[in-house]
């Protein structure tokens, strides 16, 4: 469990230090982001680039400490966690490329404790779930950006199509997360314990989208608490 924490601090610190090495010009033509660290000149790039190679060093002897499989596998994580910054300049589809990001977390947890690629249907709808739920949830967070990326040429869903619809194609996302974490409650025997924490998370995604909650209160604590619970579901899956 100790490797595993330090394989996902390592990744997410690599992730969001390209993230934002990558995206500070953006940052810096976006009132929200300007005072981030790069913009601002509180950070040099070079010291970015180190920080994104700590990050690399850490998950890299991380990956190592939990065996050779585990090792072999992790240029794959890599490849989204360096690249899905790049695609609001070319794809509405941006949002679901962090998705992508946090959905290897699950399969790669997976492959760490049990030394196998991952089989059966439960790991599968966890990472679908994984994905979902936050590509969602960040589709309502670029709503507080609609003018600056349009500005800017930034692809989003709400870029493009305004609050409403974007909040629409969020709700139907995060209708199938529901759903596919309903479908893990039911593999996993339908115990009582499991099912309160899938209510918690169900009833979190659904306030997400009461209109008098800030956006950025929807997109944390409210989404945490949606993910947290979720994760719970399987945690007491086989709880009476």
């Amino acid at each position: 469990l100790l490797f595993i924490v330090l394989v996902g601090t390592g990744a997410r610190t690599f992730g969001m230090a390209v993230n934002r090495i990558l995206d500070r010009d953006i940052d810096a033509c976006n009132p929200r982001t300007s005072g981030r660290e790069l913009p601002s000149g509180r950070l040099s790039v070079i010291q970015a680039y180190l920080i994104a190679g700590a990050g690399l060093a850490t998950y890299l002897v991380g990956c190592a400490a939990l065996g050779r499989i585990c090792l072999l596998l992790s240029p794959v994580p890599l490849i989204p966690l360096t690249l899905y910054t790049l695609l609001k300049r070319f794809t509405l589809f941006c949002h679901f490329g962090i998705g992508v990001c946090l959905a290897a977390a699950p399969l790669g947890a997976y492959v760490a404790t049990s030394g196998q690629l991952p089989s059966g249907m439960e790991i599968w709808m966890l990472a679908g779930f994984t994905l979902l739920w936050i590509s969602g949830f960040d589709i309502i967070y670029a709503i507080q950006d609609i003018e600056p990326d349009r500005r800017t040429g930034i692809r989003s869903i709400p870029a493009a199509f305004g609050t409403r619809p974007a909040l629409s194609v969020a709700a139907v996302v995060h209708g199938v997360a529901v759903a596919l974490l309903y479908g893990i409650w039911v593999q996993g025997g339908h115990g009582a314990a499991a099912g309160v924490a899938m209510l918690i998370s169900g009833s979190t995604f659904a306030i997400a989208y009461h209109p008098r909650i800030p956006i950025p209160l929807r997109f944390f604590p409210l989404s945490v608490i949606a993910g947290v619970a979720a994760a719970a579901v399987v945690l007491l899956r086989s709880t009476p």
